[in-house]
């Protein structure tokens, strides 16, 4: 249930990357306030909301009318997306987006973590991330798929009443739809584990080693730094390779999203189960992690050229295909070592300062930094000619940012987390 819901959260925070182009014939942008609506608008609210959560239950279980509060609030703002009139109210639903999806994500995990058992926890972790990346995909494949079912059934006809409203508007009216299905049968979840235990205080330390109940914060301070890296450069992917496919190869909006949601769909999720397997395969490797993270990380740097700047558009869907993979090892690997770090009694409060900086910083500078570094090499500029080119060089330029971040934290991290692990 906590996985299909954490795709469903995905679906409904991608589904405008991949409707952009057709949004911006409405509502023009440019490309940095194009990231800034994609990334920045989502990620302020939900950091802030995220750290609050964290700071109100620490040291405690949240109750599960918290998750059932967030999928309400984020289905709503699906909606308002989708009857958005201005960039304004496209930046409140936004908004609305962050809020309600901070007030599920982290108390999801925390609920996984410290149900699944210590056998079990690599891999259920991986299960549940890889709802995320299946999300992404799926958003993709969905806005191919019902912009060609659309234009059959509401094509430009003066005497068609669905003729007038865009189609991009029905793409976020659509996927809101599983949302509210999905609600009674949260409902009744939640009140099924509210009778099996009670919300309360937790006891301290993890249920398979004596990590102290106290939270090194300069530690992990540093490991979030790595962490949070591949995720940067995975929204920054995610919000503009639709873009980019439509721009440099020439490809429609329903095609490109088709096209990427299909590869992505295989690969995505299959670096995450990867990831999973890896880590309960091999233990000992645990003490590893943020080194496996950093790899993953600066391998994804060849394929991502791939996809930039091969000559043909096969070559660019396999850059897609293992810039995935690799992504989705690391990305895991990061969110492991972070339960790796969290002692039992502080791991709501962990995974929301963490979901929290991943989202500011990944989610909120991922899509605008390359947006503002494509709109600074003249692309994408409102009522200009996008420059061919310059949106790739942007996004590839943001890989490597992410890469040298990523090895400067690692580099100061890697013996504390060694430490910390072995306490």
């Amino acid at each position: 249930m906590l996985a299909i819901l954490h795709c469903l959260a995905f679906i409904d925070r991608t589904m405008i990357g991949g409707a952009l182009p057709l949004m911006r014939l409405d509502l023009p942008m440019t490309d940095a306030g194009a990231g800034w609506l994609i990334g920045t608008a989502f990620a302020v609210p939900y950091g802030v909301t995220a750290l609050a959560l964290a700071a109100m239950l620490r040291g405690r279980r949240a109750s599960p009318w918290w998750l059932i509060g967030g999928v309400a609030v984020w289905t709503a703002a699906t909606l308002v997306t989708g009857a958005a009139q201005s960039t304004t109210m496209l930046m409140l639903a936004r908004a609305g987006l962050g809020i309600g999806q901070a007030m599920f994500v982290p108390v999801a995990i925390a609920w996984l973590v410290d149900t699944a058992g210590a056998d079990g926890r690599a891999r259920a972790l991986s299960v549940f991330t890889s709802g995320s990346t299946i999300g992404r995909s799926t958003a993709l494949l969905a806005i191919g798929a019902l912009l060609s079912l659309l234009t059959v059934l509401a094509p430009v006809d003066p005497a068609n009443p669905l003729s007038g409203v865009a189609h991009w508007r029905w793409l976020f009216v659509i996927t809101a739809l599983p949302n509210i299905v999905m609600l009674p049968l949260l409902v009744g979840i939640s009140r099924s584990a509210a009778r099996i235990g009670p919300v309360g205080p937790l006891p301290d330390g993890p249920p398979t080693s004596p990590l102290p109940a106290e939270v090194r914060w300069s530690k992990i301070a540093l490991y979030f730094a790595a962490a949070i890296m591949p995720v940067l450069l995975i929204q920054a992917m995610g919000a503009w390779l639709p873009t980019l496919f439509v721009r440099d190869r020439g490809l429609l909006p329903s095609d490109a999203a088709i096209l990427l949601g299909g590869v992505t769909l295989i690969a995505a999720p299959a670096g995450q189960l990867a990831g999973g397997w890896l880590m309960t395969r091999y233990t000992a490797w645990h003490d590893h992690v943020p080194a496996i993270l950093l790899t993953g990380l600066i391998a994804t740097l060849l394929p991502l050229a791939a996809l930039v700047w091969a000559p043909s558009l096969a070559g660019a869907v396999v850059g897609v295909a293992m810039a995935n993979l690799t992504l989705g090892i690391a990305s895991f690997c990061g969110l492991f070592g972070v339960q790796m770090l969290s002692p039992v009694s502080a791991r709501v409060t962990v995974n929301g300062i963490f979901l929290a900086l991943v989202t500011l910083v990944g989610v909120g500078v991922g899509p605008l930094l390359t947006g503002v570094l494509a709109t600074g090499a003249g692309s994408g500029g409102a009522g200009t000619v996008p420059a061919v080119g310059a949106l790739g060089a942007a996004l590839f330029t943001t890989g490597v940012i992410a890469s040298c971040v990523c090895t400067l934290a690692v580099w100061a991290v890697r013996p504390r987390y060694r430490q910390r692990c072995a306490a």
